[in-house]
C-alpha cells in the first residue's frame, strides 16, 4: 500500500460557525470548517453574564461522517468553553434555555483530527514519513478496530512516545501495522501543514 496525503488546516476561527447568536435558538452560518478536517467546537460568551448553569447541544457529524452530538456546559462570564468532540460538520447548536439578549459566538479551534486512513494491516510494517511544514504539534495515532463493523468511535492509541506531540518532520514506526491511521492535532498556527507518505515493501 502506497499514499500521499497533504492537509492544510483552516485558521482558528472563534466565529467560524456564527456570530453572535443571540436568545433561544441559535442560527448557524455555516457548517464547516470548509478544510475537510474535524474539529473541536468553541463556544464563546460575549457577555458579562454567566450562562454556565445552562447546556448547549451540538449536533453534527464526526472525523468518519458519522452522526455525533455532545452536549456541552454553557460559558460563563465573558468565557469561551470546547467541545470534547472533533466535528467535520456542525448542523445545529441548540442552548437549553434562552440567553436573552446576550450574544454567543460560535467557531472551531486549532485542534483536529484527519479522517481515517485504511492501512494494508495483513502487508507488513512499512515506512512512514510525515512531513511538517509551520508550526504545528501532532500525534499519530493508529486503531485495530473494523470501523467500517462499528457505529462507535474506536479506541485511538499513539504507538510510541515518538509519535506524540512532535513538531518537527520524522520518519514514524509502528510496532505492527494498524487497520487505521490518522492525525490528531493538539495546536497549530496559521499556514501549517502536514503531509503523510506511506509505503509497504511488498506494494
Amino acid at each position: 500500500m502506497n499514499f500521499q496525503k497533504t492537509y492544510t488546516p483552516a485558521d482558528a476561527n472563534l466565529t467560524g460557525f456564527a456570530s453572535n447568536v443571540t436568545g433561544a435558538a441559535f442560527t448557524l452560518t455555516a457548517t464547516t470548517s470548509g478544510d475537510s478536517l474535524a474539529h473541536q467546537v468553541s463556544i464563546r460568551n460575549d457577555s458579562a453574564t454567566d450562562h454556565s448553569g445552562k447546556t448547549v447541544t451540538l449536533v453534527g457529524t464526526d472525523h468518519l461522517g458519522r452522526a455525533l452530538t455532545e452536549v456541552v456546559t454553557a460559558p460563563g462570564t465573558s468565557a469561551t468553553v470546547e467541545s470534547t468532540g472533533y466535528f467535520l460538520t456542525l448542523t445545529s447548536a441548540t442552548p437549553s434555555a434562552t440567553i436573552g439578549a446576550d450574544t454567543f459566538d460560535i467557531g472551531w479551534v486549532d485542534e483536529f483530527v484527519t479522517p481515517a486512513i485504511p492501512m494494508n494491516w495483513r502487508g507488513g510494517v512499512g515506512s512512514l514519513l510525515v512531513t511538517i511544514t509551520g508550526t504545528i504539534s501532532v500525534d499519530l495515532q493508529s486503531s485495530n478496530t473494523d470501523i467500517n463493523g462499528t457505529t462507535t468511535e474506536p479506541s485511538w492509541l499513539v504507538d510510541s512516545a515518538a509519535n506524540t506531540a512532535f513538531t518537527a518532520s520524522q520518519w514514524c514506526t509502528f510496532n505492527a501495522t494498524p487497520r487505521f491511521i490518522r492525525i490528531k492535532a493538539n495546536s497549530y498556527s496559521s499556514g501549517a501543514t502536514v503531509k503523510l507518505e506511506y509505503a509497504q515493501a511488498n506494494d
